[in-house]
């Protein structure tokens, strides 16, 4: 079965196996982004202070998954080189020691947040008419941290097997639990707000454990507990594979907390817009982050087996056919007050907002992919530090400046141009460090056609 498997991943023709690992990734993170979306809905009809404190607790969220990212795509991308050198056992070890190590420090995690959970939603930027809210919802958000990180991990060592519809299986079903539990909670059983929270809360636990099912099925490889030992070594090379997931994702979470500083002067409307749009917005993006996760699965595996022409066939792939994919969605949000009113009707002041800050998002989303491709491919073939570069740029490097700068010369006007402005620098620096790094690959590609 392996040799099947690793025949595929480096023999089979390339843009039609990136798509095979790509299309059960979008289907799976979309399924997760409509959740999103649907928990934003129905905790919408509550009121736009419930509204604004589920957005607060996002960047608590975006931490946890960038932790869960950080050991999942450390693993991964080892593993999926690993397997592309047929060291089957070394992948294994590999497997276990991510999935256990992101439980152990994400349940202390967990621990510390409910003993000091106040302070925490003050940090986080929580109004005085958001605070009893956010704290109900971030109280079951800590409780699913270990579950949520362990799943990401999980969902990972899966894709980066080539087992992409395993892990779309996984975080569909609790994705899928989640929209249904939110209303039957929330009203059918009257827990109001908490029900958002302990739906988000039960659907994650169930992803968890539906994954962890799908990794001890047949021809994958097993994560036998019995079996583990820790190694200092294997951690960190999973944590050098990961940092720069880790800092990208927790930049994200850094930069959500001061937007949401930032915005707290113009009230409750703006925060509000600005957490819809950003589920919007985030919807769109995974389309292409779907297809970069499946770029990825093909990358790391043949930079193992030395297949240096289908990375970077791959990479250019990815560009073209996300960049016109993004193109076409950007274009069909020309009109947004539609869409933000789906959300927040009664409130003409969270539709002004949300439509500018839309159609400010729209502006450069196509240039998404360069970084977003450029940073699964650097990460997939061990390039950790440019890997961590060109991922903070869009999210840290320069979002973090901007959003410090610009709404205090410009107003919510600079509060709105804060992303877009982001995009095109971020993008500048993703070509100027891709491109050693494609020269490179071509490198790779002759010298190894010379020796055969």
């Amino acid at each position: 079965e392996h040799s099947a498997k690793y025949r595929e991943m480096v023999e089979s023709p390339l843009e039609p196996l990136i798509l095979r690992m790509a299309i059960p990734s979008i289907i799976s993170l979309l399924i997760t982004s409509v959740y999103n979306l649907a928990d934003t809905y129905f905790v919408g009809r509550l009121g736009t202070s419930a509204t604004g404190a589920v957005g607060i607790v996002y960047p608590l969220m975006t931490l946890n998954l960038a932790l869960g990212l950080m050991f999942g795509k450390g693993t991964g991308t080892l593993m999926g080189r690993q397997l592309g050198r047929r060291e089957l056992e070394k992948a294994e070890q590999t497997a276990a020691q991510g999935l256990v190590s992101v439980l152990c420090l994400l349940s202390v995690l967990m621990v510390l947040g409910l003993t000091f959970i106040r302070p925490l939603v003050e940090l986080l930027g929580a109004t005085d008419s958001m605070r009893d809210y956010t704290i109900v919802y971030a109280r079951y958000i800590l409780i699913s941290m270990p579950f949520k990180a362990a799943a990401t991990s999980l969902s990972c060592i899966l894709r980066f097997q080539g087992y992409a519809k395993r892990s779309m299986y996984g975080l569909a079903s609790g994705a899928v639990l989640n929209i249904v539990l939110d209303p039957l909670l929330m009203f059918g059983l009257g827990m109001g707000f908490a029900g958002a929270g302990a739906a988000t809360m039960i659907g994650e636990i169930v992803t968890f454990f539906v994954l962890l099912w799908q990794c001890t099925r047949g021809d994958c490889i097993s994560i036998r507990l019995n079996r583990f030992r820790f190694s200092w070594q294997t951690l960190g090379e999973i944590f050098a594979g990961g940092f720069s997931s880790l800092l990208k994702n927790g930049l994200s979470s850094v930069a959500s907390v001061l937007l949401n500083r930032a915005a707290r002067p113009y009230g409750d409307a703006v925060i509000a817009a600005f957490i819809i749009v950003n589920r919007l917005v985030h919807m769109c993006q995974q389309i292409y982050f779907g297809l970069g996760e499946g770029y990825q699965t093909v990358c790391s595996y043949n930079y193992g087996a030395k297949q240096y022409h289908r990375v970077r066939q791959g990479f250019w792939y990815c560009i073209k056919v996300g960049g016109a994919l993004l193109v076409m969605i950007a274009i069909a949000f020309l009109f947004p007050e539609e869409l933000i009113g789906l959300f927040r009707k009664d409130d003409p002041e969270v539709i002004f907002y949300g439509s500018r800050i839309l159609r400010a998002s729209m502006a450069t989303l196509s240039l998404l992919p360069v970084c977003a491709t450029g940073f699964v491919m650097l990460q997939g073939i061990g390039r950790n530090r440019d890997a961590a570069i060109v991922g903070s740029g869009r999210q840290g490097l320069f979002l973090l400046p901007l959003i410090l700068i610009l709404p205090r010369c410009l107003g919510v006007n600079g509060l709105i141009g804060v992303q877009p402005c982001s995009d095109i620098l971020s993008t500048l620096l993703g070509v100027w460090i891709l491109r050693p790094n494609l020269r490179r690959l071509k490198t790779l590609e002759e010298n190894t056609e010379a020796i055969r």
